[in-house]
């Protein structure tokens, strides 16, 4: 049992909880229906939606004036930690105690496509990919497939 199911289980918790979990999202159902590598129809519509995101947030590291993406090795790859939206990025900062529950979260905000632009940039500095809502659904994208899931996706239907 964990820390966490250990205090669920322990009966009433009177305290209040300083980093409640975000609701669940569209893309949280999404990630839950796929069915597996092979669902292609559910693959393709999870990415629609993430690629359709105004912003990918991105808990920003370093120095004032020239932060970065913050990264994590995750299966022996360096992977960017993107969020979905920016109570999903301020979440997982706390919960990980990058920031205090009152602190303000440094984050960084970019369009989808400002990514896909920079993903050979991504890939030469050995970021493998990135991974969307680490601590919730975390689903992944490698740095040299976004270029291709974003041409892909936002190709007009094709007519019948």
């Amino acid at each position: 049992m964990t820390d966490a199911s250990a205090a669920r289980d322990s009966g009433p918790n009177t305290s209040v909880d300083r980093n409640p979990p975000p609701p669940e999202s569209d893309i949280d159902r999404l990630v839950d229906a796929i069915s597996g590598e092979e669902d292609q129809v559910g693959l393709a519509a999870l990415w629609r939606v993430t690629m359709g995101l105004e912003q990918w947030w991105f808990i920003a590291v370093g120095e004032p004036g020239d932060e970065s993406p913050a990264a994590a090795e995750i299966d022996d790859q360096l992977m960017l930690l993107a969020f979905t939206d920016s109570e999903r990025a301020r979440h997982f900062a706390v919960e990980q105690a990058m920031i205090g529950p009152e602190d303000h979260l440094s984050a960084i905000a970019l369009r989808p496509d400002e990514v896909v632009e920079t993903a050979t940039d991504y890939e030469a500095a050995g970021i493998a990919g990135l991974m969307f809502d680490p601590h919730i659904s975390g689903y992944f994208i490698s740095s040299n497939q976004l270029p291709i899931v974003h041409q892909a996706v936002h190709q007009p239907a094709a007519a019948d």
